[in-house]
C-alpha cells in the first residue's frame, strides 16, 4: 500500500526500493544467521534505504537535489560494489543445483558484465573526440594539454579573445617549483567556471585563493550570509579593475595575500588600466614581479 501511494505521489524510486530495503533489513534480524550474512544483509539495506532518504530528503543549497543524490549515491555503490561480490559467491553453490536458474542468472550477470565494460570503451572515445586540441598527448598529465591549446572567452567589453594557455603552463609550473607553502593567492574570478579556465592557478597548485568557483562556494556554507562569497568575488574584482593603489593594498592585506597572477586571461576580464597599476606598484617597491613570460606575470606583495 505504501509503495502504491509513493506512486501515485510521483516517486519512481521509492516504490521500488522500499520492499527491497525493508525485506533485506528484516533478513538481516533472523535469529541464529551467519554473521557474515547479517553483515551483508544490513549493508544492502543501508544502500538502499539511502537511496530511499534522497527521494524525500534534499540538503540546503543544493540544485533542485543533483548534489544530494550524487553524494550519497557514492556511498551506495560502495557499499553495493562490495556485497554484491560476497552475495554471488554465496549464491553460486546454490544455483548450480538449479541448471535452468542457474543459466538465466549466468546470462543476466553476464549481460550486467557486458554494459558495464561498455561505458569505459565508449565513454573514452567520446571523451576523446571533444578534446580542446585533437594534438595534445594523451596522457595522465592533467596540465599537458595547456602546451597545444588555446581558450576563447569574451572580455570586460563583451568582445571575444583568445587565451595562449601555454603561457599560464609555463607560469603554473614555476610557482609550483618554485613557491614554498601555502600563502594566498589572487586570480581572475569566472562568472561561469564550468565554461572557463578560471581558477586554473589555484587548481593546478593547490593554493589557497581569495576566492573560488562563486556558486560552489556558495553551497558549500549554505547556511552562512551570500554576501560571504559575493564580497570576496567584488573585492577580486575591484582588486584587478581599480587604478587606486590604496585600495589595491588595502585588499590585498585583507585577504593576506601574498602573490598576484596576471596572464591573458585577467587582462581580459578586468581593464587595461587596472593591471597596469601593478607594474606601477612595483616601480614605487610594493610589489616585486617574480615571474613573467610572454602573457603572464606573477607578482610578490612586499612586506
Amino acid at each position: 500500500l505504501i509503495s502504491a501511494f509513493l506512486l501515485i505521489k510521483g516517486y519512481l524510486i521509492a516504490p521500488l526500493v522500499l520492499p527491497l530495503a525493508s525485506a533485506a533489513g528484516l533478513l538481516a534480524l533472523r535469529p541464529g544467521l551467519a554473521t557474515a550474512r547479517r553483515i551483508v544483509l544490513v549493508l544492502i539495506s543501508g544502500a538502499l534505504t539511502l537511496t530511499l532518504l534522497v527521494e524525500f530528503i534534499v540538503l540546503d543549497g543544493d540544485i533542485g537535489r543533483m548534489n544530494t543524490v550524487f553524494k550519497f549515491y557514492m556511498q551506495v555503490w560502495v557499499m553495493l560494489s562490495i556485497v554484491s561480490g560476497v552475495a554471488s559467491v554465496t549464491a553460486w553453490p546454490a544455483l548450480r543445483t538449479h541448471p535452468r536458474l542457474r543459466r538465466v542468472w549466468t546470462v543476466s550477470l553476464a549481460l550486467l558484465l557486458l554494459a558495464a565494460a561498455l561505458y569505459p570503451i565508449l565513454a573514452t572515445k567520446a571523451k576523446w573526440d571533444i578534446r580542446m586540441n585533437p594534438q595534445a598527448p594523451k596522457t595522465l598529465d592533467s596540465m599537458a594539454f595547456m602546451q597545444y591549446t588555446t581558450y576563447n572567452d569574451v572580455g570586460f567589453d563583451g568582445a571575444g579573445r583568445t587565451v595562449d594557455l601555454s603561457y599560464d603552463y609555463d607560469a603554473i609550473r614555476w610557482m609550483q617549483k618554485n613557491i614554498e607553502g601555502s600563502p594566498v593567492i589572487v586570480e581572475a574570478h569566472g562568472s561561469n567556471p564550468y565554461r572557463s579556465v578560471a581558477s586554473r592557478v589555484a587548481m593546478y597548485t593547490g593554493l589557497p585563493a581569495v576566492v573560488g568557483w562563486d556558486w560552489h562556494q556558495r553551497q558549500q556554507r549554505a547556511v552562512m550570509p551570500a554576501s560571504l562569497v559575493a564580497n570576496r568575488i567584488n573585492d577580486v574584482n575591484n582588486l584587478y579593475n581599480t587604478t587606486d593603489q590604496n585600495q589595491a593594498l588595502q585588499i590585498l592585506e585583507k585577504y593576506d595575500v601574498k602573490y598576484v597572477y596576471a596572464g591573458q586571461l585577467e587582462w581580459i576580464y578586468y581593464q587595461p588600466q587596472g593591471l597596469i597599476k601593478f607594474e606601477n606598484m612595483v616601480e614605487q617597491g610594493l610589489l616585486d614581479e617574480v615571474y613573467s613570460n610572454g602573457g603572464v606575470s606573477i607578482y610578490e606583495v612586499i612586506g
